[in-house]
């Protein structure tokens, strides 16, 4: 009787085992397109294009889609996600999107708080508005801008240069932006000069320079409800990079690393 029940049970457990194993199979074969990816898809689309896909234009969306995720199966199949450094990556940046995505948004007393804790990191610089007038090293150009300035000192006449393809104005620049342009030590000049006189001349990485600063405003943090969008932004990215890094040092104390010493020695 307990041979009969075993027998019974083993067949039981067989017939059991494939079922599973043939719905698996089935279940492999079956490709959903599920709604949500399809609207996604059309509103990239749309969003790319213009308008929406047109019939046999949506029929092609899909039938990538369903060849995308056919290929997909068939390099499962083939093991060819394994050991592949750039999946790994990808697999890495997905898990962290998603973990990041999963910080609320701040209350309005911790954006204050982050503020008032970072507020030097939003300053506006001093800012200089200024014309200058340029006069090539090749031709004589320190000796020439020596003579214009002189020439306006003495008569007040506009002073005259060579042409200079970065332009004549410049409007609410900082030091660093000026240095970017014209090199340190013309930035470092700059600071020295009187506002509304011709001064001079600067020497530049490109020459020599007359130069006019009409205004220059000084270091300044902008109001509060001016910056609050830049400064939610800032917050979020803070919020998430925290709670990302203390993620993963909670699951790295889940793992035992082990490493040639001898590579890294």
């Amino acid at each position: 009787m307990t041979k009969r029940l075993l027998a019974f049970f083993s067949i039981g457990l067989f017939i059991f085992i494939l079922d599973i194993l043939f719905e698996d199979l089935n279940d492999d074969k079956n490709i959903v397109v599920f709604d949500s990816e399809l609207v996604g898809l059309i509103n990239n689309w749309t969003e790319q294009v213009g308008r929406k896909p047109s019939k046999e234009e949506l029929n092609g969306i899909i039938n990538q889609l369903v060849d995308e995720e056919i290929l997909y199966r068939e390099a499962l199949s083939l093991g060819l996600d394994k050991n592949d450094i750039i999946i790994k990556r990808r697999l890495a940046q997905k898990i962290g999107f998603l973990k990041q995505e999963q910080i609320a948004a701040p209350s309005e007393s911790q954006i204050e708080e982050y503020y008032l804790f970072n507020q030097s990191n939003y300053s506006l610089p001093t800012q200089y508005t200024f014309t200058q007038i340029y006069f090539s090293r090749e031709k004589d150009g320190k000796e020439r801008a020596v003579s214009a300035l002189k020439n306006w000192q003495l008569n007040k006449e506009q002073p005259y240069g060579d042409p200079f393809l970065l332009g004549k104005n410049y409007s609410s620049k900082s030091s660093k932006e000026i240095e970017r342009t014209f090199g340190e030590i013309f930035s470092i000049d700059l600071k020295t000069l009187e506002r509304n006189v011709w001064s001079g001349p600067l020497e530049s990485s490109y020459g020599f320079h007359l130069v006019l600063i009409a205004s220059i405003e000084e270091e300044r943090t902008p109001q509060y409800n001016t910056l609050k969008s830049a400064i939610i932004s800032d917050l979020m990215a803070k919020r998430k990079d925290d709670s990302f890094k203390s993620y993963l040092e909670d699951l790295r104390s889940q793992y035992t690393i082990q490493v040639n010493k001898e590579l890294i020695n």
